[in-house]
C-alpha cells in the first residue's frame, strides 16, 4: 500500500504555490469576458452625448483625437492605448499600481490589439467617438 504524504509536515499537498493577490487577480480576469466588456466601454462611450460627457466617452475621445485612425500605425496605437484604459479601468484599485497589474494590462492589452475581432471593435468605438 502507497501512502501520499506532503513534502512539508506544515502545509498540504493542495495549497497552491501563488500568493494570495495573484490568485485573487487570476480570478477577477476569468470572470470578465472581454466582448461584454466592449460592449459595456462601447455603452459608456455612446453616453454622454448631451451636456457633459460620461469619463469613459472623454478619455476614448482623447485617445482617438490624438490619434490619426486613417493611418495603420495610428490605428495600431490608438487602439493599444484604449485596450490599455478598458484593462486598466476594469482592475480594482490594489492591483492597478502593482508590478502584476501592469504586467497584465500591457499583455492583455496586446491580446486584445492582437485580436482580429476585438482590435476592429474598439477601432469602431474609436471611430465613432471621434466622428460624433
Amino acid at each position: 500500500m502507497k501512502v501520499n504524504r506532503p513534502g512539508s509536515p506544515l502545509s498540504s499537498g493542495a495549497e497552491s504555490v501563488e500568493p494570495l493577490e495573484a490568485r485573487e487577480l487570476q480570478n477577477a480576469l476569468k470572470t470578465e469576458r472581454f466582448n461584454a466588456a466592449l460592449a459595456q466601454l462601447e455603452a459608456q462611450a455612446a453616453g454622454g452625448t448631451g451636456g457633459t460627457p460620461s469619463p469613459v466617452r472623454a478619455a476614448l475621445a482623447q485617445i482617438a483625437d490624438a490619434s490619426n485612425l486613417s493611418s495603420s500605425e495610428g490605428a495600431a496605437a490608438a487602439v493599444r492605448e484604449s485596450a490599455r484604459f478598458m484593462v486598466r479601468a476594469r482592475l480594482k484599485e490594489k492591483f492597478r499600481e502593482t508590478e502584476q497589474g501592469s504586467t497584465l494590462v500591457e499583455r492583455l492589452s496586446e491580446f486584445v490589439a492582437a485580436d482580429p475581432l476585438l482590435r476592429s471593435k474598439l477601432l469602431d468605438i474609436l471611430h465613432k467617438v471621434k466622428t460624433v
